[in-house]
This record gives C-alpha cells, sequence and structure tokens, in this order.
C-alpha cells in the first residue's frame, strides 16, 4: 500500500508542476480480468464497446478506474496487437490496412505491419487505466496528455539524468495505443507521440494535444528533474515571457498621451 501512495503522490505532483488540464493516467496489463480492482468500471457493463483510445478518455477526462478486455473493445487492430484476440489469417492485418489506404501497396503495408508492436497473443487479457493520482494498482507506465510546452518540460525532465535523447517511432497510426503504450511497455523507454486519427475521432483528442508515455521505473526521476531541469532559471510551466516595454503603439494612443494633464 506504502508503494501505491508513492505513485498517487506522483500523480498529483505531475498535475501540480505541468498544470495538466486532464488527469495523468497509469496503465497496467492483466493476465486474468479477475484481477481488476474494485470499483473498476467495464464499459460492457454498459452494453458498449470502446475503442482503447475512449477508455483513456473515460480515465483522463472523468476520472474513472476502466477495465477493458476483448468483451469491451471495438478496436480490432488493439485487440490484435496486444494478444487480446488473435488472427486465423496473419494477412488479413494487411488486407485491413490496404482497405483503409493507409499504404501505398501490399508489401508496404506488410512492412509497416512487421514494425508494429505486439504482444503473445493470450499472454494478457486486459488493461486497467486510472488516474495515476488516485491508482487502484501498480501501473506498467503512466500515459500524460500534454500541450507541446508541457511535453517540452517532460522531455527535459526525461534528459536531465540520462542525457539520452527522446526517441519514438512514428507512423501517425495507433499513436497513444501502439506507438506510445505498447512500445513503452516492450522497451521500458519513455516516448513521446502524436495522436492519430483513432484519437481524435473517438478519443476526443485535440489538435494541440501530445502523449508522452512513461515506464514505471522512470516516473518518480521523472517528477522530480521536473522541479530541477532549469527549473531555477524559470524554465518551468507555464513558460515565463519576456515582457518589454512595446516598441510600437496605435497612433491614436500617443496622440490621446499628448492630451493627457501634465
Amino acid at each position: 500500500m506504502e508503494e501505491l501512495t508513492g505513485y498517487r503522490e506522483l500523480g498529483k505532483s505531475l498535475t501540480e508542476i505541468l498544470r495538466l488540464q486532464y488527469f495523468p493516467l497509469a496503465i497496467k496489463l492483466v493476465e486474468n480480468e479477475d484481477e481488476f480492482p474494485e470499483g473498476t468500471r467495464r464499459p460492457s457493463s454498459f452494453n458498449i464497446r470502446v475503442t482503447m483510445c475512449q477508455g483513456f478518455a473515460m480515465s483522463r477526462r472523468i476520472g474513472w478506474t476502466v477495465g477493458l478486455t476483448a468483451e469491451d473493445m471495438k478496436c480490432t487492430p488493439n485487440l490484435i496487437a496486444y494478444g487480446f484476440a488473435e488472427l486465423e489469417d496473419p494477412n488479413a492485418f494487411i488486407e485491413a490496412f490496404r482497405a483503409m489506404n493507409y499504404y501505398e501497396t501490399d508489401e508496404i503495408a506488410k512492412k509497416a505491419v512487421s514494425n508494429m508492436p505486439y504482444l503473445e497473443p493470450r499472454k494478457y487479457r486486459g488493461m486497467v487505466v486510472s488516474p495515476l493520482a488516485w491508482t487502484r494498482m501498480l501501473p506498467e507506465l503512466a500515459l500524460i496528455y500534454c500541450n507541446s510546452a508541457q511535453a517540452m518540460r517532460l522531455i527535459q525532465a526525461t534528459v536531465y539524468k540520462t542525457g539520452e535523447r527522446v526517441t519514438t517511432p512514428l507512423s501517425g497510426l495507433g499513436a497513444s495505443c501502439l506507438e506510445g503504450v505498447l512500445r513503452t511497455f516492450l522497451t521500458k523507454k519513455p516516448g513521446l507521440v502524436i495522436p492519430g486519427a483513432g484519437d481524435r475521432v473517438f478519443g476526443t483528442t485535440q489538435d494541440h494535444e501530445l502523449a508522452f508515455t512513461a515506464p514505471k521505473e522512470t516516473i518518480k526521476d521523472l517528477v522530480e528533474s521536473l522541479k530541477k531541469a532549469g527549473y531555477e532559471k524559470g524554465v518551468r510551466y507555464p513558460i515565463p515571457t519576456s515582457i518589454t516595454e512595446p516598441l510600437i503603439i496605435p497612433e491614436a494612443w500617443t496622440i490621446l498621451n499628448s492630451k493627457l494633464k501634465r
């Protein structure tokens, strides 16, 4: 329980330091839905199925702890990539992406699909998504929706102790779910992704938003470094701006100024 409380405090600190609009999320993959903590909300219990990014939205916008399994999800690419479901014919994945006209040829689609992150089929059965500030399970990673200035601070905090650049392969597809959460889960490395069409159409992600992922091993250092990396020199969020005397003002105000009582 002490470790869980520590993660909750980190979630509160992230929200406060970065002035986040929405809750930073704790993500946990489970081998059995019996692992869902008490109070977890399942879309299937409302007689609906959602995309994974909609599950993220339910949690980050409303504050719910959300449980997702194959019974709760309607995004087939997610089900396949996370191993929640299997295809009888692997080529069907390639055909689906070609049908969406995301790739020029079958060969290019095959190459793109082979570069996607995958989990072993049936190794995990579901996912728990919860606001980090009151997570009910120890997270595997944190998912933070942010604007570009907040992302800058997260990157600066990440490289503060390592000096290593934050890199993420980008394809414009499956961003928060695959290129973000799943890739970070597999590589144990932080990443910054540009939300894809699914995030925007279904997950209510706005044009100004990016998504940052941090493995559990780095969350504590990330929060501590946000208070150090450039912070005392004024590099923080919201970003302080240099306010100087304006060089040009409207002529009408100049005339008005000349008519002031001296």
